[in-house]
């Protein structure tokens, strides 16, 4: 994939030719641009109406499907250990691998042998790996940039992908582990869990209102009533007014189930190795920024609000592997448009050590962390430990 050409706006000034450089605004999905209905005409409603009927039959298949595991106690197995599963029920980053992360290692904190089971990005099976900071690569890890952030932010547990998740948990547990964290599990019901945090996006919380393939509803929102706690993340990028109506809807889709409001705080910047880097001025900063994410708008508005002056932003697809030829791009733009850093996420990064250009362009990687408003920790802390001593 290429990146988007730069607008060259050519003047002359006293006889000497200036080369202004205009960046070209982050391109949207066209997926989202016809889901939305942000593009009209005749035959993206047309499309829009062949996706409905797509998404008739699969959301009926999804409610027979919960009706099953609802009614099937033996459905879901059980391993001797207690298992929290983090999730949600739309596509898209709502921030589940930091919440993972952090729930891991509220569980470590509380003298567990804590292990992290992921599907991979492409649902790969391999064997469980010890992630500590002095063991080998692990053999996933070419295989899930989400494990691969999950390992660095928590070094001391236990990583296993597996799209078998009751494998997975097997696994985890002959490997020592006595505390399982279920990364992306909300959907994954054939392993049965003791505490489900379900992740809302305040920004985009029931994806434009219809299951998939119209909208990005992996399940019908009154899913909700099975979730443990719920918690609205990004609930500061969404107007007081939005944000009281939407509480209230959850609430009801849940039958009352407990909610907490949390918020993506950015709380410096690494660089590609995960080092972290004190005393950067997020207002001296003058980036290039890039990513491959689900919400790239929120990551744009994330970088905007800490102070950073993006000069271009470039968009790329969700969980995308960068080409040399890509790197360099970015680079040269950031030379031409006299950038003084490039900025990404932790995501991306993972995937650039050992081959991101650091004396050319250096780059800023930053460290976003979810933190809960008012008592919403001690609520998540208390569900945590019913599910450990229940």
């Amino acid at each position: 994939m290429r990146l988007r050409l730069i607008l060259i706006q050519i003047t002359v000034n006293e006889s000497r030719i200036v080369l202004n450089f205009r960046p070209m605004p982050a391109r949207r999905s066209p997926f989202l641009d016809l889901i939305s209905g942000r593009k009209g005409g005749p035959l993206r409603r047309l499309a829009r109406f062949g996706l409905i009927l797509l998404a008739i039959p699969y959301g009926f298949i999804i409610r027979l499907r919960n009706l099953y595991y609802a009614s099937i106690s033996a459905a879901s197995r059980r391993v001797d250990a207690p298992v929290i599963s983090i999730g949600n029920i739309t596509v898209g980053g709502t921030g589940k691998t930091p919440m993972a992360a952090r729930i891991a290692r509220l569980l470590m904190d509380r003298g567990r042998n804590v292990a992290i089971l992921s599907r991979g990005y492409k649902g790969r099976p391999v064997q469980p790996a010890d992630a500590s900071a002095d063991s080998p690569a692990p053999p996933w890890s070419l295989e899930s940039d989400e494990a691969l952030v999950l390992q660095r932010r928590c070094p001391n547990a236990t990583i296993v992908i597996d799209a078998n998740r009751v494998a997975g948990a097997k696994a985890a547990r002959e490997a020592g582990c006595d505390a399982l964290v279920l990364d992306d599990g909300f959907q994954h019901r054939r392993l049965a869990r003791d505490l489900d945090i379900v992740l809302i996006d305040a920004t985009q919380p029931f994806g434009h209102g219809w299951m998939l393939p119209r909208g990005l509803l992996r399940e019908p929102p009154s899913s909700l009533a099975r979730a443990g706690v719920i918690v609205l993340t990004r609930s500061d990028e969404i107007e007081q007014s939005d944000r009281m109506l939407l509480l209230s809807t959850l609430r009801r889709c849940s039958k009352g189930r407990p909610l907490v409001q949390a918020v993506h705080r950015i709380t410096g910047f690494q660089d590609v190795t995960g080092r972290l880097l004190p005393g950067q001025d997020p207002g001296a900063v003058q980036a290039v920024i890039f990513a491959g994410v689900a919400n790239f708008e929120s990551f744009r508005r994330a970088v905007e609000r800490i102070g950073v002056k993006a000069v271009a932003a470039y968009e790329y697809p969700d969980h995308h592997d960068y080409s040399d030829e890509e790197m360099t791009a970015i680079c040269d733009v950031a030379l031409a448009l006299e950038a003084n850093a490039v900025v990404t996420t932790e995501k991306d990064a993972v995937k650039l050590v050992n081959r991101w250009p650091d004396k050319t362009c250096r780059l800023l990687v930053l460290h976003l962390e979810i933190e809960f408003l008012e008592d919403g920790g001690r609520i998540i802390e208390s569900a945590i430990d019913a599910a450990l001593y229940a």
